[in-house]
Formats: structure tokens, C-alpha cells, sequence
């Protein structure tokens, strides 16, 4: 168990080091205090006791010679106590708080009105289980005389109960809340992983400190007749899981699935790195590719043109060449408007960050293509309650444009076509997502539509490069990119942006 505490604490500041601006990675180390707290305040106090061979030789790990000599320290065990109940409070409520604030990061005035009550709540208990405090309300009780001291004895007996129920009724409301989340977010393919992460994470944790410390917090000191003199109470510690001694077993299992958890949060994070690695090294790629191709096709197209305005000149009466003559420039100055407007979205690009509601990029993209196939249905469904974002309006606008014009380009000739926008809130993040009925992406061309120059459509004016750029746009923002299609079923591309 004294491993597992120190493992315990690595993984969780190497889990939460970079994210020690966020609320709930404060609740999380209480979570993590509280555990360690508790745990060796229970050690220091039973070694008052000298219980070795009843229980700390089974499922601590303790040496003979180290137990002998935490049992000579003599310990004071009002501290061990006081720290003890403050470990088992603090881990519960830290359990508690932490679940609201990662399922109600962005309810500020609602959180405020949850995390009040809760503190007060802890602080109470804490203030009722501390032994001084508690010795002080025994001792009035026995001066006022034995029938009092009764109705004293079952008033405390009625707190503790009530207080042990509460304690397991804080982590089990913890728990439900975030299941709640999980399957709130449960078609979000990021959010569901990192949800599921944290529950397998932190699922061990609270068993292993149910199991310990199944009848705390409660109050372990008791007065007697002469105040000068008092008893200490020793813990309970019999118990089915004891009994059978698969208290071990239940700990490696837990370290065992914590660390695996771990392992495979990195590894997602490190293949979404990857693969935004890979993308924006595809994308620097065909950025030199196309200053070099452009270079020298504009000059090719501009040389041209300039041929063909000297035959207009020269053939001015002739009007059937005259008419060829338009039409070679007109391609000329498309061509050109086309090589500059792909070389642009793969260029560097500079973002002007201004805090704006999510529903304004979609409006101002849905304003520029008011003049698109009116036999498509576009509908645009707000769920987000004024929601702000850090975002360049411009750039974001054409990450809208360009996926609700590929979404047009998939609907042609389809008499039903649908697309449907939503705008919602999800965790801490604020999404926009863009859904078609369109004949879907084929399963095998799934992962390499952020790839530029990959493009399924036959339009010679389209290069593949919108999508590499909507990607770019979106991580340029500290957000992410998804897409979901079924063959023949529809596309839904969803953008997050990290919400204020």
C-alpha cells in the first residue's frame, strides 16, 4: 500500500502538471492529499496499538524493525486522529468538487452556489471529528450528569451513522455525475475517451479508500469521569476483504489498471499529436511545392494573356477570334485566381483573435453563400446559450464556407439533400458541427481528407486543399477537428474551439 501511494502520487503529477490552471486539477490533488493523508495518519495511529501481525504485516508491507519503530515513536494520537478524519473528508468532498467542476466548468454562478454548501458542509464535519472539539462537548455532558451523558452517546452514535452515509453518498453522487457526463459526450470521440480514461483512472482509487476506510470518519476519543484522562479507540478493521485476504490482490489490480490508464491516455495523446504532426508536415510540404509551381505557371498564364489582348488588337473586326480570344483570357485569369487562392490557404497565416459567440462565423459563412442551390435544406440549430469563443471571424468563416460548400458540392443532383448545423456546448468546449445526407466518404478514404491535394471530386477547380486548410485554421485556434461518415449515409465534419 506504500507503493501504491507513492506510484499514486507520480501518476497524478505527471497526469496533471501541465494543467495546474484548471480547477479541477485542484480538486484533483486534494483528492490525491486527502488519500495520503489519511492513509499514513491510519498507520501512525494503529501503531500505537501495536496490531502488526493483526493487520499491518497483511496489507501494509511494514518490516518488524520499522513497525517496532513507529510503535516506539509514540506518536501524539489527537494529531493522528485529527489528520486522519481531515484525510477521509478531504478525499470524499475533493471527489465530489472535482466531479462538478469537470462536468460544470463553464455554470461559474452555479458551481459558486454548489461549491459554498459543500465547503461548509466538510468544514462541519471536520469541526465535529476533531478530537479536542469532541472531548470538549463529551466532558460537558458528563458534568451535567449520567442521563445526559446517555443522550449524549446517541446523539453521537445518530452523527457518525449519518455522517458515514454521507461520505459514501458524496462519492457515489461524485461517480454518477460523471457517468452522466460520459454518456452525455459519448458520440464526441475525444471527449468520450478522455472521459473514459479518467473514470477507469479514478475508479481504483476511490474502491482501494472505501475499502480502508469503510467506517470513518468517526470519532475515536472518548472522555471518562476524570477529564485529565481519556480513551483512545481503535479502528475497525474486520472486514469480509480482510478476512479472506484479497486486500493485496485488489491493490495490484487497481495499480495495475491505473497505470495501464495512463499508458493509454499518453498514447492518445500522442497519436492526435502525431497525426496534427503529420497533416501540418504535409501541409509545409505542398506549401514549397506550390510557391514553386505557381511561380512559374502564373508567369506561363500571364504571358498568355498578354498574347492573346495583342491578337484582340490585331484581329479587332474578326469577331468569332475575338470570341476565342475572351475566352482564353477569361480561363487565363480563372487559372490564375485559382493557383493564388490554393497557394494562400497553405501559406503561414496570421490569426486576429477577438472574443466572439460561436453562431457569428456561421452566419457571416452562410451570408456568403446565400446564393447557392436553394434546393438544399439548410437548417441551423442553436443549442449554445451565447457561448464565446477566441476566434478569427475571417478564417473561421471560410472553415465554415468550405465545409458547408463541400457539403453543397456532395448534395448536387440529389433531390432531398439536408444539411444540418448545430451549434452546442460540450464540456469546456464549443462545437460546430456541419451534416450532410450526401453520398458519404468512402471508409477508405476516411483519414487522409485532411491531406492536401486529396480530393474525390472531378472539378478541375478544386485542388483538395480546403479541407487541409480548415484544419489548419482549427488547430491554429487550440482546437480540434472531426469527422464522421457512413457510405452512402452522410458526412458530419465538428469543430471544437476551447470556450472562455
Amino acid at each position: 500500500m506504500i507503493y501504491l501511494s507513492i506510484v499514486l502520487l507520480l501518476l497524478t503529477i505527471a497526469f496533471t502538471y501541465k494543467r495546474l490552471n484548471s480547477l479541477s486539477t485542484y480538486f484533483l490533488y486534494g483528492i490525491i492529499i486527502g488519500w495520503l493523508l489519511s492513509f499514513f495518519s491510519y498507520i501512525f495511529y494503529i501503531s500505537s496499538f501495536n496490531v502488526y501481525f493483526e493487520v499491518v504485516s497483511k496489507f501494509y508491507d511494514f518490516s518488524p524493525g520499522s513497525w517496532n519503530r513507529l510503535v516506539l515513536e509514540n506518536f501524539n494520537p489527537s494529531v493522528q486522529i485529527r489528520l486522519m478524519n481531515a484525510g477521509v473528508i478531504l478525499f470524499s468532498y475533493s471527489f465530489l468538487l472535482f466531479s462538478v467542476s469537470y462536468t460544470m466548468s463553464r455554470r461559474k454562478l452555479k458551481n459558486l452556489a454548489i461549491y459554498i454548501p459543500i465547503g461548509i458542509l466538510a468544514l462541519l464535519q471536520l469541526l465535529y471529528f476533531d478530537p479536542a472539539i469532541n472531548l470538549s462537548l463529551q466532558n460537558r455532558y458528563y458534568d451535567a450528569g449520567y442521563p445526559q451523558t446517555l443522550a449524549f452517546n446517541e446523539i453521537r452514535d445518530a452523527i457518525n451513522a449519518v455522517s458515514l452515509y454521507l461520505k459514501h453518498g458524496v462519492v457515489i453522487v461524485a461517480f454518477l455525475l460523471l457517468f452522466i457526463h460520459f454518456f452525455k459526450n459519448v458520440h464526441v470521440k475525444f471527449l468520450r475517451r478522455y472521459m473514459l480514461y479518467h473514470l477507469l483512472c479514478l475508479i481504483p482509487v476511490a474502491v482501494i479508500h472505501t475499502i480502508m476506510f469503510y467506517w470513518a470518519p468517526k470519532v475515536l476519543v472518548k472522555a471518562t469521569f476524570i477529564r485529565e484522562f481519556h480513551n483512545y479507540l481503535k479502528p475497525q478493521t474486520s472486514n469480509i476483504i480482510y478476512d479472506i485476504n484479497i486486500f493485496p490482490i485488489v491493490s495490484i489490480v487497481a495499480l495495475g489498471t491505473m497505470i495501464f490508464t495512463f499508458s493509454r491516455y499518453h498514447s492518445m495523446e500522442v497519436h492526435y499529436r502525431n497525426i496534427n504532426a503529420d497533416i501540418n508536415k504535409r501541409i509545409k510540404t505542398a506549401s514549397l511545392g506550390v510557391k514553386a509551381f505557381t511561380h512559374s505557371i502564373k508567369n506561363h498564364l500571364l504571358a498568355i494573356k498578354s498574347e492573346a489582348e495583342y491578337l484582340k488588337e490585331k484581329l479587332a473586326d474578326d469577331r468569332e477570334a475575338l470570341y476565342s480570344l475572351d475566352l482564353i483570357m477569361n480561363s487565363c485569369l480563372m487559372s490564375y485566381d485559382t493557383l493564388s487562392s490554393a497557394s494562400s490557404k497553405l501559406n503561414s497565416i496570421s490569426l486576429t483573435m477577438e472574443l466572439a459567440k460561436l453562431h457569428v462565423p456561421v452566419e457571416k459563412a452562410l451570408a456568403t453563400l446565400a446564393s447557392s442551390d436553394s434546393r438544399v435544406s439548410i437548417q441551423v440549430i442553436r443549442e449554445s446559450l451565447g457561448s464565446k469563443a477566441y476566434m478569427d471571424i475571417a478564417h473561421m468563416s471560410e472553415v465554415c464556407c468550405n465545409i458547408i460548400t463541400n457539403a453543397l458540392e456532395s448534395l448536387k443532383g440529389q433531390s432531398d439533400g439536408e444539411i444540418v448545423i448545430t451549434i452546442e456546448d460540450r464540456d469546456q468546449w464549443g462545437a460546430i458541427s456541419i451534416q450532410d445526407n450526401g453520398p458519404g466518404i468512402p471508409p477508405e478514404h476516411i483519414n487522409d481528407v485532411f491531406s492536401p491535394f486529396f480530393s474525390t471530386k472531378a472539378s478541375s477547380s478544386n485542388w483538395g486543399v480546403g479541407l487541409s486548410y480548415c484544419h489548419k485554421i482549427v488547430t491554429a485556434h487550440n482546437g480540434k477537428i472531426e469527422v464522421e461518415s457512413n457510405d452512402k449515409k452522410g458526412t458530419t465534419f465538428t469543430f471544437f474551439l476551447p470556450l472562455v
